[in-house]
């Protein structure tokens, strides 16, 4: 399942996405905010991530005006790896070599077209293990 959560800078683009997703029969949950008045990422953050950790099939997206404050909210919690992400590449290799599960996106920095490219490649790319595993396992000790 797909998890997604905003605060009140990230909320326009959340609509968007959520608009996408259901035109292309994406499933998702939607943990929030629910408008432009203002809210504290941290607990969307941990909505969102309480979530993903039921089930390593899950994955996050969390969006901010910068994705900043979300990311490091959402890299507080064991077993979360939030990675923000401003390009495809970059979210191609979050997954790749540091199977993050949490997308972190910045609401000012992208345009909606931008947005779905990180995404889609962010939920269609796999983690390659091999010598990236002993470094995530590392990541899951600390």
């Amino acid at each position: 399942m797909i998890y997604i959560g905003c605060d009140h800078g990230g909320y326009e683009l959340k609509l968007k996405i959520i608009k996408w997703f259901e035109k292309m029969s994406i499933q998702f949950c939607d943990m929030g905010t629910n408008s432009t008045d203002s809210v504290d990422y941290p607990d969307i953050a941990q909505k969102v991530c309480s979530e993903i950790l039921k089930s390593e099939e899950n994955v996050g997206i969390l969006i901010c005006r910068t994705g900043i404050g979300m990311s490091m909210a959402a890299n507080k919690f064991k077993g979360i790896r939030a990675a923000l992400c401003h390009n495809v590449k970059l979210s191609k290799l979050s997954r790749e070599h540091n199977n993050a599960n949490v997308l972190a996106l910045g609401a000012t920095n992208l345009c909606f077209n931008k947005a779905k490219k990180i995404i889609t490649t962010f939920l269609n790319t796999s983690f390659e293990g091999g010598r990236h595993k002993a470094r995530v396992d590392k990541l899951n000790n600390l």
